[in-house]
């Protein structure tokens, strides 16, 4: 499978200012919204101007509706939501001296914590920069998940080999995925970005992957998306796995019209569909 997301940084973007915004984020809980200045308006705003008040419900966040069960799981849901990942290590391993099971922590505490966030961010409500924090605080929870996982006879999901095709440096989106497959119990071999055809047909070659992610930000480098697809098939490896593509550029009539399984608009949606396709046709790895 080709799995891409979309990367929304520009291609001129200064990356400075991105993580001096993260780390206001990170210092306070939020974007800095409230120095004078107006409010960040996403699209999902912008598309209901002039449908009147109350028009758009609120999307819940990690800490909105609890069911009593899941109340111990707050403190981790709320430390993903902030960032913080000092602080969500130290929670974590608390449950898990209490003897809350890896996996239950793993689906609702952290997992419940980035779906939260992802919609957050399909509704405008946040931004890269909180994002990527929540991402890493979730990748440094998992590190101390990990090997309760392993003990636990957990097995992983399937195995995905992921890249951002050549020409193209954007991994912001890329990143997400890959911690959150990673989180939810996939395999991840991440080929990093620029990456040659004929690199993804040796990792699929070499790793026997259930799914191949192709990621691109640019429509200069979309269209190599194809020719991966032509790469694999020369070489009678297209049969061995499903592909996924997406990126700011593609749409879902781009991956039908290139041969590809699948197409992810976002992180979340990606780990819906390697699950789907997981549940409807596991691959033998």
């Amino acid at each position: 499978m080709l799995v891409g997301i979309a990367d929304q940084v520009p291609p001129g973007a200064i990356f400075s200012r991105l993580q001096r915004i993260g780390e206001r984020v990170e210092k306070e809980g939020a974007l800095p919204l409230r120095a004078g200045a107006a409010r960040p308006v996403g699209a999902a705003e912008l598309s209901r101007v002039g449908q009147g008040a109350g028009a758009a419900a609120p999307v819940e966040d990690a800490r909105t509706r609890e069911e009593p069960d899941d109340a111990i799981y707050a403190d981790v849901r709320l430390a993903v939501a902030r960032g913080k990942h000092v602080a969500v290590k130290d929670h974590v391993a608390a449950l898990l001296e209490r003897g809350v099971p890896a996996r239950q922590i793993l689906d609702r505490g952290l997992i419940a914590a980035i779906d939260a966030v992802g919609k957050r961010m399909a509704a405008g409500q946040a931004f890269i920069p909180e994002v990527l924090l929540a991402a890493r605080a979730m990748s440094a929870a998992i590190g101390v998940l990990e090997p309760h996982l392993a003990v636990g006879g957990e097995q992983r999901r399937g195995r995905i080999v992921i890249g951002t095709v050549t020409g193209d440096l954007h991994d912001i989106g890329k990143n997400l995925v890959v911690t959150m497959m990673r989180g939810v119990g996939f395999e991840v071999f991440d080929l990093g970005v620029n990456v040659p055809r004929e690199a993804f047909c040796d990792a699929v070659a070499e790793h026997r992957p259930d799914f191949l992610g192709l990621s691109a930000l640019l429509t200069t480098t979309m269209m190599e998306m194809r020719e991966v697809i032509r790469a694999l098939e020369a070489r009678g490896l297209r049969a061995s796995c499903k592909v996924i593509v997406g990126g700011a550029p593609v749409s879902e009539a781009f991956a039908r019209q290139i041969g590809a399984d699948g197409f992810a608009p976002d992180a979340v949606a990606a780990v819906a569909l390697a699950n789907r396709f997981m549940a409807d046709a596991p691959v033998q790895a």
